[in-house]
């Protein structure tokens, strides 16, 4: 594990993510699968963003995302806090990170993906950033939506959004391509983690598949230095499992940076963000 830190950590600090190869194994695969299967089959237990309708014709609707099942739910908890994870995040952030958030994305067949952001657009995290580990819970590929990443843009400030197409993206918001830089696809395989920095411009394709999921386990993650955060983010835990009781609540909007006909960034106002969850 030493010597895959080291190379995340290099990894993290050129492009602004680093993959960890089989990190989990396809058997810890598989249980998470059930395990959140069943409980969006239940009716998401009170964690499925506007519930659950199985006979709606979005599938985003059939299948939401669960948002913050940690707070109720043990293989939650005990995923966001895995040593595993602690160990990558330490070594990528240089310190010991504090958790704030899970999320499951199933991205069913035919399913919208979510346009290009940055998640500390939601975090707002003050001093530092969030961090993402983002699990494969089974193969995933461009046919089924797989994460799309622009390397080297961490190193920009938040951007100003433009209006996603709504006929591709579940969220309204999608930032501009910095002047020079392109995106990637991270096709994974099953048990793959995917850290990446919060500034970090990222998305996803629909899921064109007719068969097969997208399914994939969330943590999310601040600076251990960080003085604030949303307020839609607390309580936040040390990976000992203790709750940190001395962080103050950010306030949404701030700068936002955007690019002039020469292609220079410049600050242009403030940027309004959703309450929330992203």
């Amino acid at each position: 594990m030493v010597a895959m830190s080291s190379i995340l950590a290099q990894e993290y600090a050129e492009n602004g993510f680093a993959l960890a190869r089989g990190l989990f194994s396809p058997a810890e695969c598989e249980s998470f699968l059930a395990h959140y299967m069943a409980m969006v089959e239940r009716g998401g237990d009170g964690w499925a963003e506007g519930g659950v309708d199985a006979n709606h014709p979005d599938p985003l609707v059939r299948y939401p995302r669960l948002l913050q099942p940690h707070r109720g739910d043990r293989v939650s908890f005990e995923f966001m806090l895995d040593p595993r994870l602690k160990a990558a995040l330490t070594a990528i952030a240089g310190e010991e990170p504090l958790a704030v958030q899970t999320m499951v994305y199933f991205k069913p067949p035919g399913a919208r993906g979510q346009a290009l952001h940055q998640d500390n657009r939601y975090l707002c995290v003050e001093p530092g950033t969030c961090l993402a580990a983002w699990l494969a819970l089974e193969d995933i590929d461009e046919e089924t939506g797989c994460l799309e990443v622009v390397p080297g843009s961490h190193r920009y400030p938040m951007l100003c959004p433009g209006s996603a197409d709504m006929e591709r993206s579940f969220t309204g918001d999608q930032v501009p391509l910095p002047p020079g830089l392109r995106s990637i696809l991270t096709p994974m395989r099953q048990g793959d983690t995917l850290f990446f920095h919060g500034a970090l411009i990222h998305g996803s394709a629909p899921n064109q598949s007719t068969t097969r999921f997208r399914r994939i386990l969330v943590g999310h993650y601040i600076a251990g230095d960080a003085q604030s955060v949303a307020r839609y983010y607390f309580p936040c835990y040390r990976f000992d499992g203790s709750v940190v009781d001395n962080l103050k609540v950010s306030s949404y909007g701030g700068p936002c940076g955007t690019f002039d006909t020469d292609g220079n960034l410049i600050t242009e106002g403030h940027t309004a963000q959703p309450a929330g969850i992203h």
